[in-house]
């Protein structure tokens, strides 16, 4: 009996035992590891088969450095939480002794085209000489002719009777167009050209619009310059329409033809009393009656040394500036420039290029640079990472996609 009763306490402390299994602790799942992953591509006409992409952090860590073939698309990746990263690219051309250095502060570059190349879209032209006979043409010594074709060797002009005979002027083929400014009188004509002989009559001219602009007082040297497309979005449709520097007035800061063209770029420009230069930039359809000049400049350098910069801005604040340093001696050529928007106020370049470590200076001395220039720029419609990505597209004019900006610069160096 004892040994039955005892079987039986066995047996119902096992089952009391078997109770369900205790959850074991979960072993944590680790996260996947952020990537930051763009595209990147950097023509030039310089002697170099390759350049230096240099990738950091804003605390100057780098994250990637690497050497990639010019004028050739990449695909790059880094480990990195973040979005935007300070870009660096050293460009040498050692055959000329040239270094092309650019900084972007805080950008994020996917899908970047950087050029560091002369444009050559209308050289692609052909052309051939031309003359063109305008008929019935009041005399004026100012006149101001130009074809679309912008890259001749200039003309011969010469005025028998009532004709004004221009000759010997590059016309792009099979058609170009000539334009032609009688300032004097406020005339003006477009004409197509569609042989290397052409004769126009004057007497269709149209009359021209001007403007005059309530500029700064204690300005010096202000400058109009005016170009205009006959069709919107097409730099080969380009015709520089007025100079100020060859038509100087009084009654008048420039005039223009009111039909035509599609799209005016217009730029004004001067130097204030402290020696700051000024430059507004204004692209549309049309020319604008007013212009918000500044008489003062919208920044201060107070310090300018190659490891202590330190900027300052006015309320009015620019949406990028950039510093423009440069070192010369007979060795070499150093140009760099650094991008930041206006959040950035000092920064230490001898610090920064040392913590790169670059390849490309690699058994090099640093060099040392000096201060040029320093430029801001404001617009109207755009932020700093939406202008770097305007200027970084080579399928975009950052000139006439920006429909409106200020400049200003200061000189810090004269070589």
């Amino acid at each position: 009996m004892r040994t039955k009763l005892l079987a039986s306490f066995l047996f119902i402390s096992t089952l009391l035992s078997c109770g369900p299994d205790k959850e074991s602790t979960p072993v944590p799942t680790p996260e996947p590891v952020k990537t930051f992953d763009f595209s990147f591509r950097y023509d030039t006409y310089l002697k170099a088969k390759d350049y230096e992409l240099i990738l950091s952090d804003k605390d100057g860590k780098v994250l990637l450095d690497t050497l990639l073939a010019v004028n050739s698309n990449h695909s790059l990746s880094v480990k990195s939480e973040d979005t935007k990263h300070d870009l660096t690219t050293i460009l040498l051309d050692s055959t000329n002794n040239i270094c092309v250095m650019e900084t972007f502060l805080q950008v994020n570059p996917d899908k970047w085209h950087l050029n560091f190349s002369p444009t050559t879209s209308s050289t692609s032209f052909k052309h051939e000489k031309a003359e063109i006979i305008y008929t019935s043409v009041p005399y004026d010594r100012n006149f101001h002719f130009r074809t679309k074709y912008r890259f001749g060797s200039g003309y011969t002009a010469s005025w028998p009777g009532n004709n004004f005979v221009i000759k010997d002027f590059d016309r792009a083929v099979p058609t170009d167009l000539a334009y032609i400014l009688l300032p004097s009188h406020g005339l003006y004509l477009f004409t197509e050209l569609t042989s290397s002989q052409t004769t126009a009559d004057f007497s269709e001219a149209g009359k021209t619009e001007k403007r005059k602009y309530k500029k700064p007082s204690n300005v010096t040297d202000y400058k109009t310059n005016l170009v205009g497309f006959t069709k919107a979005g097409d730099p080969d449709s380009r015709l520089d329409l007025y100079w100020s520097n060859f038509y100087p007035s009084e009654e008048y800061d420039l005039q223009f033809p009111p039909t035509g063209i599609e799209e005016f770029d217009l730029g004004v420009s001067y130097e204030d009393a402290d020696g700051y230069f000024h430059n507004y930039h204004y692209s549309g359809k049309q020319i604008p009656t007013e212009i918000d000049f500044s008489t003062t400049s919208d920044f201060t350098v107070s310090k300018s040394e190659f490891d202590d910069f330190m900027i300052s801005f006015t309320t009015d604040k620019p949406d990028i500036y950039n510093s423009h340093w440069v070192a010369i001696d007979p060795s070499h050529t150093v140009n760099w420039i650094v991008y930041g928007s206006s959040d950035v106020t000092s920064y230490r370049l001898k610090t920064f290029l040392e913590g790169l470590k670059s390849k490309k200076f690699a058994g090099l001395d640093l060099p040392q640079l000096e201060l040029l220039t320093v430029s801001t720029l404001k617009f109207k419609n755009h932020t700093y990472q939406e202008y770097l990505n305007i200027k970084a597209n080579a399928s975009l004019s950052s000139y006439n996609k920006v429909e409106q900006s200020r400049l200003i610069m200061k000189t810090f160096k004269i070589f």
